[in-house]
């Protein structure tokens, strides 16, 4: 009796291992055949976030470059294209009494005009074909001297603008002479970085699946519009990130 016992203990005990075994390989094997999904759905999520911050950075630093040299300009003119503006600033000159540098003024006690500040557009800097750009700052002294031009952002798409009500896009640059303001709308584009290496693609921001060009197109919720295929409409997969930033900034100094 007792030697039966023991065989019906060894029999339970070895059925437990054996059932927890196989649990273990069942659950190992879901887990496996779930981590392909998990890794496609974490690099679409990174694509797209890195994507958004790539762009936002690009329009954002080439606002926040310019919001001093508006502030403090005099004068500011544009091309009639939208595409170039020239800021005239006072002339600074340093003050001993001060310890710091002051605009300088003429016997009437106006401002004297100083370094003039140009920003402006040029596209397809690199000759590839592309209907973006990059935005370029370049500054003349007072006494003539030129600097050299410095790249503010890349992968800029004035065409993908914001439109107005008769679907033209806005202009880079703006002025409003009565209100001494200037507008600037940038749209940037970050090309989404490659599923299987991680590296950027420098792609044109197009229809994934068609390949044809970007729109902006003014909808009954969006009267700005909406970045949509020329093709395929609002089923539109982009090949890029798109952000657009808008600021005003009024001239202080006359």
């Amino acid at each position: 009796m007792p030697t039966r016992k023991r065989v019906r203990f060894h029999h339970s005990w070895f059925g437990a291992v054996l059932a927890e075994g196989i649990m273990a390989v069942v659950v190992s094997s879901l887990v496996l055949s779930m981590l392909p999904g998990f890794y496609v759905a974490y690099v679409k999520l990174w694509q797209r976030e890195t994507g958004k911050l790539g762009a936002a950075q690009r329009a954002d630093f080439a606002l926040e470059r310019m919001k001093d040299d508006v502030r403090n300009a005099r004068r500011a003119i544009l091309s009639s294209d939208g595409r170039t503006l020239a800021l005239t600033l006072p002339l600074r000159t340093y003050d001993a009494s001060l310890n710091r540098a002051v605009n300088a003024l003429d016997a009437q006690g106006q401002l004297v005009d100083g370094d003039s500040v140009h920003y402006y557009f040029v596209q397809d800097p690199h000759s590839t074909g592309s209907t973006g750009g990059a935005l370029y700052r370049r500054v003349v002294h007072a006494d003539g001297t030129e600097e050299e031009p410095r790249l503010l952002a890349e992968h800029i798409h004035p065409e993908l603008n914001p439109v107005d009500s008769g679907g033209t896009p806005a202009p880079l640059f703006a002025c409003d002479s009565v209100l001494r303001t200037v507008a600037v709308t940038v749209t940037a584009a970050e090309p989404r970085p490659s599923s299987s290496t991680f590296a950027v693609r420098h792609l044109e921001p197009k229809c994934r699946a068609c390949g044809e060009s970007l729109v902006r197109v003014p909808t009954a919720e969006h009267a700005e519009g909406e970045v949509q295929c020329s093709q395929c409409g609002t089923e539109c997969r982009p090949t890029a990130e798109i952000v657009t930033y808008q600021t005003r900034r009024m001239l202080r100094n006359q």
